[in-house]
């Protein structure tokens, strides 16, 4: 149970709770669909007995008092216009899809109306409350009462539930205290719970704790759940997220930038930081340094706190936030990178002293543990440094530092009892070929620095417990003409020797001004969209859109402009770019000309520069379907920072864009002007990306324009020979892409009982460090144990999952090379369905080995205690496994 008030920027701490009490206000259609979606109950808060606004005229006789507490109106519950606009209010709720409601303020009237001295009065509110409850009830059925003990025994029906508050601890909004309750007041309303209780009604203790003790919220809560209350311990504003019998671990980290220098997607935060935090389980939210509400920074959402501005101008400007930071020092563990604010009260609290300019040249004082084998950051004449000076007496830790021959001296890395900071150079550096290199190693680093609980981590770029493999093809270029013997189409021949040749699913796309009658080549278009007729009618292939006329920029807000010629394809008659007509119009198109009769367009992959504003990315999602491409990640050997390794999505409140797992060919040829075999340089960075870390998934990525020369042709064809001689689970690029874009949106959180929580709203894989142990849980199918961790399967939404030192006799899955659409385990019987894009192959943790039973014909044999199961047929493959 959550009672959350405070905006829903994302459903993701939400999902670690059954049911959701929400601000009606502060969440979208949207947001409540996708809790629908995952199987979370939404009731939505309504004050029955007050007004929590500016009272409209029309309601003023309604009113009994004021309430100065809470600056609200209460209301005489027997007013019948007090009555119509409840009712109606409830009626609007219902129409939104909420699940019930949760009747607050019920008791209200009791503060302002005496039962002895005025029985008349108060038996007027009784029977009044009582008839607008059963009227709510016949709207909306599911209620949640707030007390309202005095109508518990009078309406026609039993509530879910009954909550109410401060059973042991209190809050006081006006003077913002948390106090303890008295022993009289705790005896009264267990009493009134007892009596709930007793009627076989759940009895809701809401009680309040401030979110800077996890371990006395925990405690709280066990107390509360053994008496047989329903436990939820939460800040005095229900603002933050509370301990029910579960909570929520927090894993969002505040990436803060600078807006001024353009947008989120494109701030030095997201293109750097966002990579290895991803990695290790943790959800970066990025926010303009101009625009930070500090009322969001709760300790039970945020992990961590990330400034990585371009200058100290948005710290100084921000006054709000310096006063924020000056006063919540150690609150949220925080890291400063590139530059420190100057401002003589911050740093002061945060133990830092600044010493003004230090005069060049500069040479190291010490070097960090964590750069072996990265470069130093080079000094030239002209750099100009400010001096920092810590005290490592005070529980700081100096990790790189500078010093001039004058003997001053200044701390350019340091870990501090808050965090740490990093100033420039650190911790990116710019070299002179423009390539930005990481100083030191950003894992070792932020671990330093945050020292960040390690947490299960929800991950895309792994399926069954094997590194997925994807291939998709933007459409530049299909009616340009190959070398090869009578210059057949580009198209035609990666038609004729990968598309139907190679039985590994690809996702197709077409660009509609290159193939349609009113595009750029009228009078091949028959040819040309027989041709994608051709291709998308193959068993194998999945069709995408790549836009009408391939724009270069997609940032709808500074672009609803006429665009320099260039831009886009010079399609007869268009001038400007219309966003509508590329995404909706060219898959429109594609569905109606080009698609067989049982396929539709899967995919929009992203043109140009790749760089969507989130109002882009809403028109694509409108659409239902994914949105893929972008995001810079190339790594080769001798250019293996981790900067050119892009974060899996980027993720906005409108929608999410899935970057492509590794760039195409374009980058390893120099843009088609030399190496046109380049692209089998590709295999090192599936290298690269898959040890020591498995960042991301082995990603076949490339134009038509790959079909040009033999060479061209010759390295695609080596990358495919590579990607299928791995463990790999071949998929779709819209599958990949649905369980990427849900990343962020994974429920991460613990039971009372210690045990963890996972809810999961499309991601099928979690990676867990090794030392946790092994998995024990009967929601979820196995592991692999791989290089960098665990990888656990899942194909539920819910999960809870517990550890133990060793596996057991349990049988489990260890891979499968397929997608596991059904695991059912009962006793020593296991049935299953497995969708295979190649020959099936499983694999299973188990001493023995299992009987098969299945209308596929499988081998099998036993290695080192894992028994291996293959079938040279591919498909949707069922069976049942029996084992002792």
């Amino acid at each position: 149970m959550c009672f959350y008030y405070n905006e829903v920027d994302s459903i993701r701490e939400l999902l670690n709770f059954d049911r959701v009490v929400l601000d009606p206000s502060n969440v979208t259609d949207k947001q409540i669909s996708e809790l629908h979606n995952a199987g979370i109950s939404v009731y939505s808060y309504i004050s029955v007995g007050e007004y929590d606004e500016s009272l409209p005229d029309y309601l003023k006789e309604a009113k009994i008092a004021g309430n100065e507490g809470w600056n609200s109106s209460v209301m005489d519950v027997s007013s019948p216009l007090w009555r119509e606009y409840i009712l109606a209010r409830a009626g609007e709720l219902k129409k939104r899809h909420f699940d019930g409601l949760f009747l607050d303020t019920l008791d209200s009237f009791n503060a302002y109306t005496d039962e002895k001295e005025d029985k008349a009065h108060y038996d007027r509110q009784v029977e009044g409350l009582t008839e607008l409850v059963n009227d709510i009830h016949s709207i909306l059925p599911k209620l949640i009462f707030n007390r309202g003990f005095e109508i518990f025994d009078r309406i026609g029906f039993k509530p879910e539930a009954v909550a109410g508050e401060s059973i042991f601890k209190s809050y006081n909004a006006k003077d913002n205290k948390y106090t303890d309750v008295s022993e009289s007041d705790r005896e009264w309303l267990s009493s009134k719970f007892d009596h709930v209780k007793s009627a076989g009604v759940e009895a809701i203790a809401l009680d309040y704790l401030p979110d800077t003790d996890l371990d006395a919220r925990i405690a709280l809560a066990k107390d509360i759940s053994q008496k047989g209350y329903t436990p939820y311990v939460s800040d005095g504003m229900l603002y933050g997220f509370g301990v029910s019998y579960t909570y929520s671990v927090p894993k969002r980290i505040l990436g803060v930038y600078d807006g001024t220098l353009g947008e989120p997607n494109l701030s030095f935060i997201h293109s750097t930081v966002t990579t290895p935090l991803e990695y290790n389980g943790y959800v970066v939210d990025l926010v303009d340094i101009y625009n930070i509400d500090v009322n969001q920074l709760h300790k039970s959402k945020y992990a961590a706190l990330v400034f990585y501005p371009a200058d100290s101008g948005g710290y100084t400007e921000n006054t709000e936030l310096m006063s924020w930071l000056t006063s919540h020092v150690g609150y949220i563990p925080t890291l400063f990178l590139g530059v420190l604010p100057t401002n003589s009260e911050f740093l002061n609290a945060y133990g830092i002293d600044f010493l003004g300019e230090i005069d060049p040249p500069y040479s190291f004082d010490r070097k960090p543990a964590m750069s072996k084998g990265i470069i130093d950051p080079p000094f030239s004449p002209n750099d100009r440094l400010f001096s920092f000076r810590v005290n490592e007496n005070n529980g700081f830790k100096v990790l790189a530092s500078v010093k001039n021959p004058a003997g001053a001296k200044s701390a350019l890395m340091f870990k501090a009892p808050w965090g740490g900071a990093a100033v420039s150079p650190y911790p990116v550096f710019s070299l002179d070929n423009n390539q930005d290199i990481w100083l030191i190693d950003p894992f070792k680093f932020l671990d330093e620095m945050l020292g960040l609980p390690k947490i299960p981590a929800a991950d895309a770029s792994t399926e069954s417990g094997l590194r997925i493999l994807t291939s998709h093809v933007d459409g530049d270029g299909f009616p340009s003409r190959s070398w090869f013997k009578g210059s057949p189409l580009v198209s035609e021949v990666l038609y004729n020797e990968v598309f139907s040749k190679i039985e590994i699913p690809h996702t197709v796309s077409v660009i509609e001004g290159e193939t349609s009658p009113e595009g750029l080549y009228k009078e091949a278009s028959p040819k040309l969209e027989e041709l994608a007729r051709k291709i998308f009618e193959l068993p194998n292939v999945e069709v995408a859109s790549h836009t009408y006329s391939h724009p270069f920029s997609w940032n709808i807000k500074s672009n609803m402009r006429k665009l320099v010629y260039g831009e886009f394809l010079p399609i007869p008659g268009y001038k400007e770019v219309d966003y509508d007509r590329e995404v909706s119009g060219s898959i429109n198109y594609i569905n109606s000309r080009l698609c067989p009769p049982d396929k539709k367009v899967k995919v929009f992959l992203w043109s140009g520069n790749a760089c969507p504003s989130p109002e882009a990315i809403e028109k694509v999602e409108k659409q239902g379907i994914v949105n893929v491409n972008g995001g810079n990640t190339i790594v080769l050997k001798g250019m293996d920072s981790l900067t050119n390794v892009s974060p899996v999505v980027y993720w906005t409140k409108k929608g999410v864009q899935v970057y492509a797992p590794m760039l195409n060919e374009n980058v390893y040829t120099h843009e088609w002007t030399e190496h046109f075999d380049g692209f089998g340089r590709a295999t090192e960075s599936f290298d690269l990306t898959g040890h020591p870390r498995r960042l991301k998934s082995i990603a076949i990525y490339y134009h038509m324009y790959s079909g040009t020369y033999p060479s061209s042709l010759k390295a695609l064809k080596s990358l495919y020979d590579y990607a299928l001689s791995q463990d790999v689970t071949p998929m779709y690029l819209s599958e990949f892409a649905q369980r990427a874009r849900t990343l962020y949106e994974t429920g991460l959180g613990k039971n009372l009982d210690g045990s963890w929580r996972i809810t999961s709203t499309g991601i099928r894989s979690l990676r867990v460090p090794a030392q946790f142990g092994i998995p024990i849980s009967s929601d979820i199918p196995g592991y692999n144990n791989c290089e960098d961790g665990n990888y656990l399967i899942l194909n539920k939404k819910h999960n809870t999952i517990r550890f133990a030192k060793e596996r057991g006799d349990r049988v489990m899955l260890k891979s499968s090379n397929g997608i596991v659409n059904k695991w059912v385990q009962n006793g020593n019987r296991i049935e299953f369905n497995i969708q295979s894009y190649i020959p099936l192959k499983l694999e299973l943790w188990t001493k023995n080995k299992c009987q098969m039973v299945s209308s596929s014909e499988f081998e099998s044999r036993v290695e080192n205690q894992v028994s291996i199961y293959q079938t040279k047929e591919k498909g949707s493959i069922s069976g049942v496994l029996i084992c002792n």
